[in-house]
């Protein structure tokens, strides 16, 4: 008698996705990294691609096509919709333009926005939070996010690329988080561009 039955809820992929098409999957999402960042580089691209990974979405994004970012109650989402294409619908307040690039980091675009919008202090809010649990952990590789089993699948996906980018262009301190957060405090991240020009910026590794 088998004592150890696999039910469904044991599956270790309840989400129904097959091995080959994960792998094809991860073989789209592999990062193009050129080499170490600048402590301001590094940790824009951590914070900013954590705040769009936490968003809800159920599409794969693809390298160099635009999204856009809202806010609502709900929390945050990720859509394919831009703002002025919704008519009488609201999915919530828009947040930022954002454009994943081909090292699997995210970029996001702010401009236009009222600098006090509710959803830009929100996210800047959440950056802040992002930043000060990073300042908690002595080490950065440790707490990359290789696999995190809560997320969705798409999203999960895009953090293992994210945590795999992120692990080869470490900055010249090297794996350690005191270092970078030293180098690089309370980061103006989200910034609006008509204030704040040149986000983080910091000098680059010789």
């Amino acid at each position: 008698m088998n004592n150890n039955p696999v039910t469904k809820q044991q599956t270790p992929n309840p989400q129904g996705k097959g091995l080959v098409p994960i792998l094809r999957d991860w073989e789209t999402v592999q990062p193009t990294v050129l080499g170490p960042k600048s402590h301001a580089e590094f940790l824009r691209g951590y914070c900013v691609s954590s705040l769009v990974l936490a968003a809800h979405f159920r599409f794969k994004p693809v390298v160099g096509q635009h999204y856009f970012l809202y806010a609502s109650e709900q929390g945050w989402s990720l859509s394919l919709i831009a703002p002025e294409e919704w008519g009488q619908r609201k999915v919530g307040e828009f947040v930022a333009r954002c454009r994943l690039r081909p090292d699997m980091t995210w970029k996001m675009d702010t401009s236009g926005l009222d600098e006090h919008s509710p959803a830009l202090t929100r996210a800047r809010l959440f950056i802040r939070g992002f930043v000060d649990s990073l300042a908690e952990q002595p080490s950065i590789v440790a707490h990359l996010p290789f696999y995190i089993s809560g997320l969705p699948y798409y999203q999960r996906l895009l953090a293992t690329a994210l945590a795999s980018s992120l692990q080869r262009s470490l900055p010249c301190t090297g794996d350690d988080m005191q270092a970078l957060i030293s180098a690089q405090p309370a980061p103006a991240l989200l910034a609006h561009p008509a204030r704040i020009s040149g986000l983080l910026t910091a000098g680059h590794c010789q």
